[in-house]
């Protein structure tokens, strides 16, 4: 992503970020007059949630401020991931505000009090919920509009839904309590409690995976392999690699195998061309690795026959590349990597012992084996 268009993204964050610390604070200001006039711990604990809401917009416009932030020489991949750091911020105060409630609501259990009755109090509870989730449509549509979504809206999204339950709620216990005089306003506040704890816990997955980093989806990787099989030059391809430094900022590798008589012009023109693709189609800076492929070689061909054979014995989802038979000192040696599909239970010492067993028994151990084993690549061939 260029430049402008980052700072158009933060532009969008920070606004909306600005906008949900107004509407927060005055939340705060609602609940906690609310819950002081009707004595409810549970509508308390709201407050101090819409407390941490504010606080966690505060982050929001930190981390899109930062994100905006152009490459320099300490961060050459620039300061997008700042955004997922904010997320994950905002994913630890809400579980923070959440285990605090748990506590005040177990105390409120094990020491009753009763609630005072107020209409107004009611109508201020079903205002609060009416903003909140006008809150949640506003950060749903803004992170809509953005060219991709935002991990850290998405986790403001998502304490707005979560929010609005709670109001919901507390609204429902407010009202039983008030006219069957059931004391069940530190239970609610216990449900209450929870529901904020799980967004907090499933809100610091999320944005922990985005820091982590996370295998493409599979549409992406379908589109990037129809890019690379347009090319009918090429023997083959394997081996890509993404490294994602932001919602939009990707880097990639990939290892291209050519026809070993190609000169060096020719291989370049077409890796150059591959390159270029992938950035405009995608936005990712692609570095391609040339693997040539001798296919005049008769009997490097018979010996990749054989290896084909074994290996699909195993599984029709067994692969493998860089296959070539290599002059080492005063031998001939096979070298080949072999893609380990996700259902393989064996380890990489068992499998090799496994394919060095069939294939010297099929070679009359003629050549000595080395092989590698991909387990982590984003194509399975």
């Amino acid at each position: 992503m260029s430049h402008s268009k980052q700072s158009q993204r933060a532009k969008e964050g920070i606004s909306t970020g600005v906008f949900g610390f107004i509407v927060n604070l005055t939340l705060v200001i609602i609940k906690v007059f609310a819950g002081v006039l009707a004595n409810s711990v549970s509508i308390l604990a709201d407050a101090m949630n819409s407390l941490g809401d504010s606080a966690a917009s505060i982050l929001i416009i930190i981390g899109f401020y930062i994100a905006k932030k152009p490459a320099d020489r300490e961060h050459p991949f620039g300061h997008e991931r700042a955004e997922y750091i904010a997320s994950l911020s905002t994913a630890i105060i809400i579980l923070i505000v959440g285990v605090q409630f748990l506590i005040t609501s177990i105390e409120r259990i094990l020491n009753p009090t009763s609630v005072n009755s107020s209409s107004l109090v009611f109508g201020l509870l079903l205002l609060s919920m009416l903003i909140k989730t006008g809150l949640g449509i506003y950060y749903y549509r803004k992170n809509k509009k953005l060219p991709s979504h935002s991990s850290a809206l998405n986790a403001l999204m998502k304490d707005s839904i979560f929010d609005t339950l709670i109001n919901s709620a507390i609204i429902i216990s407010y009202v039983i309590e008030i006219n069957f005089d059931l004391y069940i306003d530190g239970y609610i506040g216990v449900l209450v409690a929870l529901v904020i704890v799980y967004g907090g816990v499933t809100s610091i997955w999320e944005a922990s995976n985005d820091l982590l980093g996370t295998r493409p989806s599979p549409e992406f990787i379908h589109e990037m392999q129809d890019l690379l099989d347009t090319y009918d030059s090429i023997v083959g391809y394997h081996d890509l690699i993404l490294h994602k430094y932001g919602p939009h900022k990707m880097f990639a590798t990939v290892d291209i195998e050519i026809d070993a008589t190609w000169d060096l012009i020719q291989s370049h023109r077409v890796i150059d061309s591959i390159e270029y693709r992938f950035k405009k189609a995608f936005d990712i800076i692609l570095v391609c690795h040339i693997d040539p492929v001798a296919l005049d070689d008769d009997e490097q061909n018979e010996v990749y026959r054989i290896v084909k054979k074994i290996l699909k014995s195993y599984g029709e989802d067994f692969h493998f590349h860089d296959f070539r038979i290599q002059q080492i000192k005063d031998k001939r040696e096979i070298f080949f990597d072999v893609v380990v599909p996700d259902s393989c239970d064996l380890s990489n010492e068992e499998l090799s012992m496994r394919i060095k067993q069939d294939i010297n028994k099929e070679l009359f151990d003629k050549f000595p084996l080395n092989i590698e084993f991909d387990r982590n690549y984003v194509l399975r061939e």
